[in-house]
């Protein structure tokens, strides 16, 4: 199934048909947008990914797609992977990618500057590869953070620059709260059907991980109605003064008390004085949380990493961006398009169950 219900068959010609006129200009920095009107199937390298001339870790080696380089998507191939948990590759027209280290990415024609923000604004995703965040609406002021491909952002505000450029005023949360500018053309307008919740009225709602099988699955009372693949927290871990510290994501009993379509996730020190943690993570636009308890562990959309099926976060539940999409959707509480957080209690929150 590809994008908002698109079928396999439509989604491949939809990508086929706009693929031919996407070309890379300089090293995966830029490129030239499809010109449909939906998105079209594209990777960004994480970290160095080998190209093979076909999808199994003895076929010929044709060369690398080096970090934030960008290439197309042809189609996903299910066969052995580089490791035991992970099966899923990537067709791209230059060979094949192992998928662990690859984004999966939807990209869209440039948006227009919307000008009628409203008094609250509107939420919405970075829809090219990544874009820059800068201190000042102009592409010549400090770069603050990169924003990557199905991250979300509160948009605030909207101005010009000198040479006539969009850019949007992007909300930060992270203490202390601040601003950041990003060229609106990058930036689409996430509309309410895609914020709207997938079949409200449905009984017996409840979230199933299993944590031997690093997965997740969603019931409506006995029937499975999605399932995915998860990254658990990594368990104890011994830092360099010899204290343990405990990041597994542990087993229990737990409901959705907070769902926010955006989060800022960041462990730097506050103190610029203190020094960061060897560890330094810090992550705007974390999208899709739904938080099951009080020391901050959530279910959410992840874009530092493609591969799930074996422990690798802090404690949370890392999923795929349109993973985290759904399941964001689905569950309990039910909030509005126009909310900072959705807060729940075990009264209504969706029941959570980690074993």
């Amino acid at each position: 199934m590809g994008k908002r219900g698109l079928t396999r068959r439509q989604f491949l010609r939809r990508s086929g048909a706009a693929l031919v006129a996407l070309a890379l200009a300089g090293p995966g920095r830029r490129f030239r947008r499809p010109p449909a009107d939906g998105p079209v199937r594209m990777g960004r390298a994480i970290h160095t990914v080998t190209r093979y001339d076909a999808p199994r870790p003895d076929a010929e080696r044709l060369g690398a797609w080096y970090p934030e380089e960008t290439f197309p998507i042809l189609s996903e191939v299910r066969a052995p992977g580089l490791n035991r948990y992970n099966d899923l590759w990537y067709e791209t027209p230059e060979g094949y990618v192992f998928s662990a280290w690859v984004q999966p990415l939807w990209v869209w024609p440039p948006q227009p500057t919307l000008l009628d923000l409203g008094e609250w604004g509107f939420w919405g995703e970075v829809c090219v590869p990544y874009t820059e965040a800068r201190a000042e609406p102009h592409p010549d002021a400090r770069k603050v953070y990169r924003f990557y491909n199905g991250t979300v952002y509160h948009v605030v505000g909207v101005t010009f620059d000198d040479q006539g450029n969009g850019w949007y005023k992007i909300y930060d949360e992270l203490p202390p709260p601040s601003y950041q500018w990003v060229l609106a053309q990058d930036i689409r307008r996430i509309p309410k059907e895609e914020l709207a919740p997938i079949r409200p009225f449905a009984g017996a709602k409840r979230i199933e991980v299993d944590l031997a099988q690093q997965r997740i699955t969603c019931f409506e009372g006995e029937r499975v109605v999605f399932a995915t693949r998860c990254s658990s927290g990594i368990g104890e871990r011994e830092l360099e003064d010899g204290t343990v510290e405990d990041l597994s994501t542990p087993p229990g009993e737990y409901c959705v008390i907070l769902k926010q379509p955006s989060r800022h996730m960041s462990n730097r020190p506050e103190d610029e004085e203190e020094e960061p943690p060897p560890d330094l993570f810090d992550l705007p636009g974390v999208p899709w949380n739904v938080f099951f308890d009080f020391e901050g562990r959530a279910i959410h959309g992840t874009y530092w990493h493609n591969d799930f099926g074996v422990p690798r976060s802090h404690g949370c539940l890392n999923v795929p961006i349109d993973a985290a999409r759904w399941i964001y959707r689905w569950v309990y509480p039910i909030g509005g398009t126009e909310d900072d957080f959705i807060q729940g209690n075990c009264q209504v929150g969706t029941p959570i169950f980690i074993r």
